[in-house]
């Protein structure tokens, strides 16, 4: 069928393209996640598609990074801020945005297409990825002046594995599922009580 493409408006071609592949992609079924029915939600010809991005490997990889950027930053603390207060703040914001329909439904896809194309490995890790966010809030001068964490990026990693391995992992089998705000707040706060006790100097 061909695509009569839509007057030019307000938004740029790659952000219609990525609305599309949104609604395609993530709300759809994966067996109709295909650079045709993006091109037909959008209104436009897979020839604008493809100037935008070259494969759909790039823009599964365009769609991971908005999604990770979506977060926003971590600030690093500041003297007197209650540092554990904040981390339980930050891990809360992690587990509710990546258990989020939208999130898994991404990781579900990229687990889905990664055999056909092996390059989704490195397009699935985006920099700036939560680890890496977490990891330069516990580097921070207020964070290390109390706590003993030699390795910042291996923290990141047992922090971000010990809110998100077992609950990403029942809702990436479960697509109807989502994760209850009270069990959130609840995995948090011992994550950062098992943590902080771990690395508190003199502890």
């Amino acid at each position: 069928m061909q695509v009569v493409e839509e007057p030019a408006n307000s938004i740029s071609p790659r952000e219609r393209i990525l609305a599309a592949a949104r609604k395609i992609f993530l709300d759809g079924l994966p067996e109709h996640a295909t650079m045709d029915a993006v091109a037909h939600q959008a209104g436009m010809s897979k020839k604008t598609i493809y100037r935008e991005f070259k494969s759909q490997v790039e823009l599964l990889g365009a769609l991971l990074i908005e999604n990770v950027a979506d977060l926003g930053d971590f600030t690093p603390p500041k003297p007197g801020d209650d540092i554990e207060l904040e981390l339980y703040g930050i891990l809360v914001r992690v587990i509710t945005h990546f258990t989020s329909p939208r999130s898994m439904a991404l990781a579900r896809l990229i687990i889905s297409e990664v055999r056909r194309y092996p390059e989704l490995m490195n397009a699935s890790k985006p920099r700036g990825f939560p680890r890496e966010r977490i990891a330069n809030w516990l580097a921070s001068p207020v964070v290390r002046a109390k706590y003993q964490i030699e390795d910042p990026d291996d923290a990141a990693a047992m922090l971000f594995g010990m809110v998100m391995q077992d609950s990403g992992f029942k809702l990436l089998v479960v697509n109807s599922a989502t994760m209850p705000s009270h069990l959130i707040e609840t995995r948090a706060r011992r994550a950062v009580q098992i943590f902080l006790r771990g690395v508190t100097k003199g502890g």
